[in-house]
């Protein structure tokens, strides 16, 4: 059985690190199977580089007829189907990303810190107890193994870009209803205090209502 490496990597990086050619070249002279996908930035420099080192046991997924980029004619490519249910350009990219993960042994990202994509490959690939090797450009370095770990990496992509207004909703909902359990008792106490509770955007809101007398 081939033992396949997916790489990935954020679109903002415009230029392979040393280190990371390192590393392909170790790929390469095991002969492993190369999964990339057909995006500009970190795909495309991938398979550039390959096609530079003459090496043609690489894979390119895409989810349209053709690749949006293909390097060499000597590549092999898979195509990705995807629901038409999902809309997105952005999510249906993630079902090639996800087929990916699923298709390969480990993963090899190469990550800003800050990409959302490549964020979601990490974890995917560590929910999959699959081996990932994350060189990370805020250091210049590829993170030690015994980092790569969910909190660690959520750490680093929280740290560079915050949470949204939905995240933390639905957050505060969650310690709100963890800390009571039972749904009687949470209404209770929202009777109590005199707060309301409504929803938006399936998000429930709560709504302290203050200097209101209640004949």
């Amino acid at each position: 059985m081939k033992t396949k490496v997916f790489i990935s990597g954020s679109i903002s990086i415009k230029k392979l690190p040393n280190k990371v050619k390192e590393s392909i070249l170790k790929i390469i002279d095991k002969n492993l199977e190369i999964l990339v996908g057909d995006a500009n930035g970190i795909d495309s420099l991938i398979q550039d580089f390959c096609k530079e080192k003459q090496y043609f046991n690489v894979i390119v997924y895409t989810i349209e007829f053709l690749p949006r980029y293909k390097a060499d004619e000597k590549f092999n490519i898979i195509k990705v189907n995807v629901s038409k249910d999902i809309k997105k350009d952005r999510q249906r990219q993630q079902e090639k990303d996800k087929q990916m993960t699923l298709d390969s042994n480990y993963s090899l990202v190469i990550w800003d810190g800050k990409s959302k994509g490549s964020y979601a490959n990490i974890i995917r690939a560590i929910d999959n107890n699959q081996k990932a090797k994350v060189y990370l450009t805020e250091i210049n370095d590829f993170l030690p193994q015994d980092k790569i770990k969910k909190e660690e990496i959520e750490y680093i992509y929280r740290k560079n870009n915050g949470y949204t207004a939905t995240e933390v909703l639905n957050y505060l909902q969650n310690e709100i209803e963890n800390i009571f359990k039972r749904t009687q008792d949470l209404n209770k106490f929202l009777l109590n205090k005199l707060i309301i509770i409504f929803q938006l955007n399936n998000i429930k809101i709560y709504l302290l209502l203050k200097n209101i007398e209640v004949k």
